[in-house]
């Protein structure tokens, strides 16, 4: 048996092809929405100038699917916004109101002391008298809405920027905790008890819901024409 070698079966594969012929690609596409609305495998081809004129159409018309992009994104933007309105609108009202109230409660009792301390020393003429009753305009200011509730003190989302420590004997922190550490509430509460110390005021009596309360009693005239006595100092 003879063998051909390989060289001449080579080269007459390359004679037997005829010269003129051109190897033919096959049409190149350049259809717009092709990306997105692709022809399947088992799709039909169209014809070559059908092709062209939806090429053409196709470039001469944009797509829409930026815009549909942007539409359905912020459509979902605000349906989250809803979803999470309904889910936690009502549990963040609630926490900081109840903060809040804690920190106002707070420094009511605080101003309402020294307002009460300041009526009662009014007309007396003494060094004691005129500081307590420059405290209690300064704490008006400081201990006002506007100043508690600063950014200095608060970041956006409600938390407190001071430092809170539990009560002793707990590991939780609570309203009352975060209400005492407020730097203003604790600065005002130091300067209270001074003065609670300094008038020797016994705060359980104000403590006490049942204990016995003032009449009203209606200013008489005199009935003689007598001085009035020099008022007496303060029986607390």
């Amino acid at each position: 048996m003879h063998f051909q070698p390989v060289e001449q079966m080579i080269d007459e594969a390359y004679a037997a092809r005829p010269q003129d012929e051109h190897e033919v690609e096959p049409p190149s596409t350049n259809d717009a929405l092709d990306d997105v609305f692709g022809s399947g495998p088992s799709s039909p081809t169209a014809e070559h100038g059908h092709r062209d004129e939806n090429d053409a159409s196709g470039a001469a018309h944009p797509s829409d699917i930026r815009r549909l992009q942007t539409e359905h994104t912020t459509a979902g933007y605000r349906e989250g916004i809803t979803v999470s309105k309904e889910s936690s609108l009502q549990a963040g009202f609630d926490e900081g109101f109840s903060l809040g109230a804690s920190i106002g409660l707070r420094a009511g009792q605080l101003l309402g002391l020294l307002e009460g301390i300041a009526e009662a020393v009014r007309g007396r003429d003494d060094a004691n008298s005129s500081k307590v009753l420059k405290l209690t305009t300064k704490a008006r200011e400081e201990l006002s809405t506007e100043n508690i509730f600063k950014p200095d003190y608060w970041a956006e989302d409600g938390n407190w920027k001071y430092e809170v420590k539990p009560a002793a004997g707990t590991e939780e922190v609570l309203f009352a905790d975060v209400a005492d550490a407020h730097p203003l509430v604790k600065k005002w509460s130091s300067v209270v008890e001074e003065q609670v110390e300094l008038w020797k005021i016994d705060r359980n009596v104000l403590d006490d819901e049942t204990g016995l309360r003032l009449e009203a009693v209606v200013d008489e005239p005199l009935g003689s024409g007598a001085a009035p006595t020099a008022k007496k100092p303060l029986d607390w």
